[in-house]
C-alpha cells in the first residue's frame, strides 16, 4: 500500500510538471505583453508580487525523477532568491495582509512580497524553512491535505514525500497553511484540473474536508492554475476569501480576490519581476 502511494505521488509530481510546463509555453507568449502592460502603468502604483514554489532540493540531488522537472527549484536557487529579497529591502506579508490590500486598498510596506510553496512536501521543511528563518521571512503553503502524512518521514533526497500533520503544527510559526483541496489535484479527461469537471456538491465536499483537516483557512491556490466560474462560485460559497492562479502577474489593489496571480520561479527570475534587481 505504501508503495503505490509514493508511485501515486510520482505520479502527481510528473503530471503536475507537464501541466506547469505547458503553462509555461502559453505564459511565454504573452510575457513580454504582461511586462510591457505592467511597465506602461503607473509604475508608483503599489503592487505585491506572490512567488511560487514547489519542491526543493540541492543541486547535485536534482537526478532521475527531478531532472528537468519544472516542480523542482534548486536549493541555490532558493537561497540566492532569499538573499537577493533580503538586500532589496523586500518584507513578507501575510495573507490576511494581502487580502486587506487588494479588497480594501490598506497599507502595506512599499517593498513586500507572498512566498508561497504549493502541495505540502517535505523538503519545505528539510531546506526551505531553515532560509526562511534566517531571513526573518514567513511563507505560505498551499497544502494538498489528502496527501499528508499521519506521522513524520524519514527525508530522503530520490523520493517525493509529503509532509505529517505533527510538522504541520510544528512549522506554523514560519508557514501559514492553507488549500489546494484535499484529493482533487488530478487532470480530467479534457486537460483541465478536475476540480473544474465535478459536479459542485462533490468540489464542496472536497473543500470542506481540506479545510478542516486545517482547522479552518480562507485562502486556496487551484491546482495547475485552472478555474472555472463553477469553481469560483464552489470557493465563494464555502467562505475562500483570496484564490491563486498561475497567471505571471503581481496583484494590485482591487483585483479580482478570486484570481490571483504568482509567478512561478523555476520559470521566472526576480530580475524578471521585481524593479530595480539585477540579472
Amino acid at each position: 500500500m505504501k508503495r503505490l502511494q509514493e508511485e501515486q505521488m510520482q505520479v502527481v509530481a510528473l503530471a503536475c510538471g507537464v501541466m506547469l510546463m505547458l503553462g509555461w509555453f502559453t505564459f511565454a507568449t504573452v510575457r513580454m505583453e504582461v511586462q510591457a502592460e505592467q511597465a506602461g502603468s503607473d509604475s508608483t502604483r503599489p503592487c505585491v508580487p506572490v512567488l511560487m514554489y514547489h519542491h526543493i532540493l540541492p543541486q547535485d540531488k536534482i537526478t532521475g525523477l527531478f531532472e528537468d522537472n519544472n516542480v523542482v527549484v534548486s536549493l541555490e536557487q532558493f537561497k540566492r532568491d532569499i538573499q537577493m529579497l533580503k538586500d532589496s529591502g523586500y518584507e513578507t506579508i501575510s495573507l490576511r495582509q494581502l487580502n486587506d490590500f487588494v479588497r480594501d486598498g490598506a497599507e502595506i510596506p512599499a517593498k513586500s512580497v507572498v512566498i508561497t510553496f504549493d502541495d505540502g512536501y517535505l523538503s519545505n521543511k528539510v531546506y526551505a524553512m531553515p532560509v526562511l528563518q534566517e531571513a526573518g521571512y514567513t511563507a505560505v503553503i498551499f497544502a494538498l491535505t489528502g496527501w499528508m502524512e499521519e506521522h513524520p518521514q524519514i527525508f530522503r533526497t530520490d523520493a517525493l514525500q509529503y509532509l505529517s500533520w505533527p510538522e504541520i503544527k510544528e512549522m506554523r510559526r514560519v508557514f501559514q497553511f492553507a488549500s489546494h483541496t484535499d484529493n482533487m489535484h488530478s487532470l480530467s479527461w479534457n486537460g483541465k484540473g478536475i476540480m473544474t469537471a465535478v459536479p459542485k456538491e462533490d468540489a464542496a465536499a472536497d473543500l470542506q474536508r481540506s479545510v478542516h483537516k486545517l482547522q479552518g483557512t480562507v485562502y486556496f491556490s487551484y491546482p495547475y492554475g485552472h478555474y472555472s466560474e463553477k469553481t469560483r462560485d464552489v470557493l465563494l460559497k464555502q467562505g475562500i476569501e483570496l484564490a491563486f492562479t498561475v497567471n505571471p502577474v503581481s496583484v494590485y489593489r482591487g483585483d479580482d480576490p478570486m484570481a490571483l496571480g504568482r509567478w512561478d520561479m523555476y520559470q521566472y527570475s526576480l530580475a524578471d519581476i521585481l524593479p530595480g534587481i539585477a540579472k
